[in-house]
């Protein structure tokens, strides 16, 4: 394992150098080997302020090509799973718990327009439920593009918001909200842009401010079908990874014109249910009967030794006001 990633950390330096021009000779679409191994060590508490430990599984793969996965996509309702990587990878692979026969295929996003020939750093995903159009962010190019079902290539923006952006702080979330508007938070976390419809096609964004807890910032987000937004929040620490992440949830419709503030209240540390890591994706599993949500993470390696490629699944329940009140009660009699 650590060979494979000294390997693949040697090619992405390689493609880096000033001048130099790599171009993949992988196949755009390849079978390959993938192991998903279930975690048992685990923390002792598996549910916490109404989110639930489902399952956590390592990823694994001899590819070089395997692992920094950033973004992630959910298809056929649920059953099958497709993560993006900052190397310009996807991997498209099964669901634990679901019964698709899918193989796991390996593919290069190679066709980016006229930015083909650019470093893809992959970092936010989000797709239309009717149509199957998906698009990507990519940060170093300060980039979207949008894709058709089938993968194909369809258009590329570079929108000018973006574009006074440092070149390691892009656009780390994009959500396609249920109304079609489209949510973007950067790394920084300083602003945002809401989008009255697909980016791509161009548009004035609604510029906010995005407040979140301190020293957090967003990795990616996904809607919610009432229009509310779960983002995924990380933190660098003095740990081993060196990462805190946290759930929270925010509400775009509260944002009526430029220089509103959006609020991101925290739900809870994943570290309290999950095993520590670089969690930078997150997507909805499912839409429950009881009106709780099923929501896939996955964590990006860095090509690092000391990290691993984790898929969790939890499943969270809003705690309401009244349910707080009546637990703080609860706890206060048998005190």
């Amino acid at each position: 394992m650590k060979k494979r990633r000294l390997a693949l950390l040697a090619l992405v330096t390689l493609g880096l150098a000033p001048g130099t021009l790599v171009r993949t000779t992988i196949p755009e679409m390849a079978d390959g080997d993938l192991s998903l191994t279930p975690v048992t060590e685990l923390p002792a508490a598996r549910s916490h302020h109404g989110v639930t430990r489902e399952g956590v599984w390592e990823l694994d793969s001899t590819r070089l090509d395997f692992g920094g996965y950033s973004a992630m996509l959910v298809l056929r309702d649920g059953q099958v799973l497709r993560a993006f990587s900052d190397r310009g990878r996807r991997l498209t692979f099964a669901a634990p718990f679901g019964t698709y026969p899918q193989e796991p295929r390996f593919a290069s996003v190679w066709n980016r327009g006229r930015l083909s020939n650019t470093f893809a750093d992959i970092e936010a995903a989000t797709r239309d439920p009717e149509t199957g159009d998906y698009w990507l962010t990519f940060e170093n190019t300060h980039s979207l593009t949008r894709y058709s079902v089938s993968s194909d290539f369809e258009e590329l923006a570079q929108p000018p918001e973006w574009q006074g952006w440092n070149s390691n702080s892009g656009a780390e979330a994009l959500e396609r909200l249920p109304d079609g508007r489209f949510l973007v938070l950067p790394e920084n976390g300083k602003t945002g842009l809401l989008y009255p419809s697909d980016p791509v096609a161009g548009g004035e964004p609604l510029v906010f401010t995005p407040r979140m807890p301190e020293g957090y910032y967003p990795t990616d987000m996904a809607a919610l079908p009432d229009g509310r937004v779960l983002v995924l929040l990380r933190n660098v620490v003095r740990a081993l990874p060196p990462f805190s992440s946290a759930l929270a949830i925010a509400s775009p419709d509260t944002l009526a014109e430029s220089g509103d503030t959006l609020e991101l209240e925290q739900i809870l540390l994943l570290e309290t249910i999950l095993p520590r890591e670089n969690y930078e994706a997150l997507a909805v599993a499912e839409v429950k009967e009881d009106g709780s949500v099923d929501l896939w993470l996955m964590s990006d390696d860095n090509l690092s030794a000391i990290q691993r490629s984790l898929l969790a699944r939890i499943n969270w329940r809003e705690v309401t006001a009244e349910a707080q009140t009546a637990s703080a009660q609860q706890k206060a009699r048998e005190e």
